[in-house]
């Protein structure tokens, strides 16, 4: 049952975790510092051997928060989100990684965007920030969602970070059937597509969620990207929009994978990935890698203009 009190929609946050009891507490906190109250927030322990699902326990103890902790056997982050959205009585759903945190607006200034735009989900910018000293790396914030969405499945582009920065009406996850399991790096890609089908997706510019840049991201495991987004490609099908756009999507793949080998002193498995990509569209073994710096320069400069240097933002916006 989706539950609306008054005229306050209730909010259930859905937090998949593995192994993160290094950066769930402050994650929670963000959520328990909401300037709009949160109905519930449902944290989904993915099998997690750390010390994650005994911190939020304790935090739960402490009736800070309206907090429930499910645990799964370990299934992956799609399946774990899954079932923290299928537990949700909210009217709405916002997600949050459980190593990124919010700003204490994000919820209350996300809702009244939707409200004004009659969108059915909603995503934020965001700034990348260091885990270790907090440092803002760079600040990444779309206004067109659609241009957004087109290159970010190109590979062209910076993703939405739907994982912590979207909140969704509850009825539409209904009708997507969640995350699909098949994936685990880009199924917030994957999801957001079929979003596009079922309401209006749009992108709020304010700085609002803080990405922590670590390690132990999983998109920093080459072999789990190329085999994940080439998978990603197949389930869409990426030829729904049109046959050179996927011919660019493709060749982008191989040449990411290509360039990414070669930096980590691969040049053998390198070489077969770029003459791939160079095969099927050569302009992307020069544009995907021209791409990637005006990323980096379009982030440094979104930050610096926008003076957010460390992560939790000031309060005002």
């Amino acid at each position: 049952m989706i539950l609306k009190v008054g005229d306050e929609p209730l909010v259930s946050v859905v937090i998949p975790m593995f192994n993160a009891g290094r950066w769930i507490r402050e994650a929670l906190e963000s959520v328990a510092a909401q300037t709009h109250s949160v109905h519930e927030c449902i944290v989904v322990s993915d099998g997690s051997t750390d010390s994650g699902p005994e911190i939020v326990r304790q935090i739960e103890k402490q009736g800070s928060l309206p907090l429930t902790l499910v645990e799964i056997e370990h299934a992956g982050v799609s399946t774990a989100r899954n079932v923290g959205i299928a537990a949700a009585s909210g009217r709405f759903v916002a997600l949050l990684d459980a190593d990124d945190v919010w700003h204490k607006k994000k919820l209350e200034l996300q809702l009244e965007t939707m409200q004004r735009t009659g969108a059915t989900m909603c995503t934020t910018g965001y700034a990348l920030f260091d885990s270790e000293t907090s440092r803002v790396r760079g600040v990444v914030a779309s206004r067109r969602s659609d241009r957004a969405i087109h290159r970010w499945m190109a590979l062209e582009g910076n993703g939405l970070l739907i994982s912590s920065t979207a909140i969704i009406e509850r009825s539409a996850t209904d009708h997507l059937e969640g995350f699909d399991q098949r994936v685990s790096i880009g199924e917030d890609l994957e999801f957001t597509i079929r979003m596009q089908d079922v309401g209006a997706v749009v992108a709020d510019s304010r700085v609002l969620v803080g990405y922590r840049v670590h390690p132990e991201q999983a998109h920093r495991r080459l072999d789990n990207v190329s085999e994940n987004v080439a998978r990603l490609y197949d389930l869409l099908p990426i030829e729904r929009f049109g046959r050179p756009f996927a011919k660019r999507c493709r060749s982008n793949l191989d040449a990411h994978v290509g360039y990414s080998l070669l930096a980590r002193g691969h040049p053998l498995k390198a070489f077969g990935r770029l003459v791939k990509a160079g095969r099927g569209d050569p302009r992307r073994l020069v544009t995907l890698p021209l791409y990637a710096l005006l990323r980096r320069v379009s982030r440094r400069l979104s930050a610096w203009t926008r003076r957010i240097a460390l992560w939790p933002q000031p309060d005002s916006l």
